[in-house]
C-alpha cells in the first residue's frame, strides 16, 4: 500500500527510499516566501523593520504559504533577530 501511496519507491533489491509526494512544490514555496521575506527587509533603510508592518506589506504572490507562516520560518531559522520594543517586536537582518 504504501509503493501505491509513493510512500516509498525501490532503491535497489532490498533498499527503499521513503519519499513524502508533492514536497518539491512545498520547498519550492518555501524557499520563494522566504526570499521575499529577507528582500522586503534588506530594503529598509537599517535593514530592519516592525513585524506588524512586516505583515502590512504588500507581499508577492510568490508567498503562497501565508504572510505569517514565512514570517515565523525566517524566525525559526535564525535569519533575523528578534528584539522587543515598547513598540512591537523587530526583525533585524543578521549579517
Amino acid at each position: 500500500h504504501l509503493v501505491k501511496a509513493s510512500v516509498l519507491t525501490v532503491r535497489d533489491s532490498g533498499t527503499w527510499w521513503l519519499s513524502i509526494p508533492n514536497a518539491g512544490i512545498f520547498m519550492k514555496n518555501l524557499i520563494r516566501g522566504r526570499k521575499a521575506a529577507i528582500t522586503i527587509i534588506k530594503k529598509t533603510k537599517y535593514k530592519e523593520i516592525f513585524k506588524d508592518d512586516l505583515e502590512q506589506r504588500k507581499w508577492p504572490r510568490l508567498a503562497r504559504l501565508g504572510i505569517v507562516y514565512h514570517i515565523h520560518d525566517i524566525i525559526g531559522a535564525d535569519l533575523v533577530d528578534c528584539i522587543q520594543t515598547t513598540n512591537g517586536i523587530l526583525l533585524r537582518l543578521r549579517e
